[in-house]
């Protein structure tokens, strides 16, 4: 799965916050020339519990913090990073850059035996940025959970194309595809927000109907200050076998939906109420838009140069018109296109449509989360 590009960011914070002090890595030692004198590292306490002085691998580390470390040994930058959050470090530098612009002292990183090791007084202070962060995420709005639909399922096959490939019988079926992509990125939103509830319509060959896979993401339990995206996962089709590429779709914004129901106990009531529906309405359409651009981006780096873009579309297909939240529809490729069938059937091409998916939804995650400020008291 591609990941966000980190190490050229990492450089350029180094220079801005004084990291770039770093001393350059020894030069291997020439002919007839001794290596450098070796010095001793702190003893490492994997467990991380052995008092002030211990030190714990960077390894365990991460997994405590059950977040992701990504180290290059040869640059000596490597970063911890945990539901969006970031934090950059640098062997043998005694600050961090958190989330791009806040510098904190640490005391620094070193080789070990047993590889990358921080001192344990860092240790608790990388904990203490993340929990920090934490607790004020909680207090802002926060995408909460992401629903991945993957569509048709069971008795319903979906688009079907079917291609004659070197005297061979090829059977592209959408509903294989759907689910194929939809599991790689759950995966992978599961592995990258271990603190979000990533939620799928199916996760096998059945058939949930329209109105059950709308139910499912209407019915998600949410706080005053969470939402939920729906990302509903589809294959195209046409008669006209040459056409092909990607496209994705939200609603129309001159459909109406109800959003805000009038007579619930204790809502907004008759006069009320469709301000609040117009409002909520305006505000899932934008969203939806650039929820839509930002898995458009990620898709057209991932496999624009095998696929055409054709664009992000309104219209009222029944998911996204029934979804009371941002939602799109994303069609993959054409079963129906000799090339694009092909490519649709290989592990390899789905496993770069889910990249792509995953890194619009991370931008989109984090925009939405950097733009919403704390809710109203």
């Amino acid at each position: 799965m591609r990941r966000p590009r980190w190490r050229a960011r990492a450089a350029l914070l180094a220079i801005s916050l004084g990291l770039a002090s770093m001393p350059a890595p020894a030069e291997a030692p020439g002919a007839g020339q001794a290596p450098p004198a070796k010095v001793a590292p702190p003893a490492v306490d994997s467990a991380a519990n052995a008092g002030p002085d211990a030190t714990t691998l960077a390894g365990p580390l991460a997994a405590r913090l059950k977040a992701r470390l990504y180290y290059d040994p040869v640059t000596g930058y490597g970063v911890l990073e945990r539901s969006g959050n970031r934090l950059t470090f640098a062997l043998g530098v005694a600050r961090a850059v958190f989330d791009w612009n806040k510098s904190i002292a640490l005391d620094p990183p070193f080789e070990a035996e047993g590889g990358l090791a921080f001192p344990a007084t860092s240790c608790a202070a990388i904990e203490k940025v993340f929990a920090d962060a934490q607790a004020l995420a909680r207090s802002h709005f926060s995408v909460a959970a992401i629903l991945i639909d993957p569509g048709h399922g069971g008795k319903d096959p979906g688009a079907i194309g079917e291609h004659m490939v070197a005297g061979k019988k090829l059977r592209v079926v959408e509903k294989e595809i759907t689910l194929a992509v939809s599991l790689k990125l759950f995966a992978a939103l599961k592995a990258r927000f271990p603190d979000k509830r990533i939620l799928v319509t199916r996760d096998d060959d059945s058939y949930p109907s329209l109105e059950d896979r709308v139910e499912l993401a209407n019915s998600v339990e949410l706080a005053s200050n969470e939402a939920i995206i729906y990302v509903s996962i589809h294959a195209n089709s046409s008669f006209n076998k040459n056409a092909k590429g990607f496209e994705i779709w939200y609603l129309n914004p001159e459909y109406r939906r109800t959003l805000v129901d009038a007579k619930k106990p204790g809502g907004p009531g008759q006069e009320i109420a469709p301000i609040l529906n117009a409002m909520l309405e305006e505000e899932f359409t934008t969203e939806s838009i650039i929820l839509a651009r930002d898995i458009m981006a990620g898709l057209q780096a991932d496999i624009g140069s095998e696929s055409p873009n054709r664009g992000v579309r309104a219209e009222e297909w029944f998911v996204v018109r029934n979804a009371h939240m941002p939602s799109v529809l994303i069609e993959t490729g054409f079963v129906t296109n000799l090339e694009e069938g092909k490519l649709l059937t290989e592990d390899d091409y789905l496993s770069r449509i889910a990249d792509g998916v995953y890194n619009g939804l991370v931008d989109f995650v984090g925009y939405f989360e950097s733009m919403k400020g704390a809710p109203s008291p």
